[in-house]
Parts: C-alpha cells; structure tokens; sequence
C-alpha cells in the first residue's frame, strides 16, 4: 500500500509511485507511507526508514515539484534496496544517486509535467 499524508502531493506521488512500480515490482510488496514535512533543520530534501515491512518516507515540503520528483523516485529507490537487502550505505547512495535523474527525466517524458 502506498500513502501520502499530505493531499497536495496526492496525484503526483501516486503517478511516481506507478512508475516506479512498474520498474520496482519490489515496491508493491510494501507498505510505504510518504509524510511531507519541515526538513530544513536536517539540511535534506528526503529520507527512508524502515520498520519490518513498512517503508515511511520523509519529503521536504518545500521543493519545486520537479526535486519532489527527483526525491521521491531516490527515497523509492532505497525502498526496493531495502526489500532486496542492501544494508551497504554507500552502495545505496551511489545507486541512488545514479539512477535519480535519469529516472526523473524517463518519468517527466512519459507523463508531460
């Protein structure tokens, strides 16, 4: 099950959450709750947590929509590693990392935002 707390990012956070799926299968094995909140004291636009099953993403609430994108599809990439078992923090962050604009850019040409 995939959640977003805060109404605003609703239709946005489920076409992303699509299409990461579609890529992801992982990700529907999940349950994932995204909570738009204040991140500026932590300095970063996002991050996952892990509790058993459940995957809670924190997002900026602050970010243009295409960072909102670009971060969701990042924290989503850290679900599924977190499903496929991959604890290595630097790993994480260099696939991440790689994969996030090219994602977004694959994700903006196949919806039109």
């Amino acid at each position: 099950m995939f959640i977003i707390t805060d109404k605003r990012f609703t239709t946005l956070g489920n076409q992303i959450f699509e299409f990461m799926s579609g890529l992801y299968p992982n990700l529907a094995e999940v349950d994932i709750e995204v909570i738009p909140t204040d991140l500026t004291e932590d300095n970063v636009f996002g991050w996952t947590l892990e509790n058993n099953d459940q995957n809670e993403i924190e997002i900026h609430n602050e970010l243009t929509q295409k960072d909102f994108i670009t971060t969701l599809i990042h924290e989503l990439i850290h679900v599924d590693q977190n499903v496929r078992g991959l604890r290595d923090d630097e790993e994480r962050e260099t696939e991440a990392y790689k994969l996030e604009t090219p994602l977004t850019n694959q994700f903006l040409n196949v919806t039109n935002c």
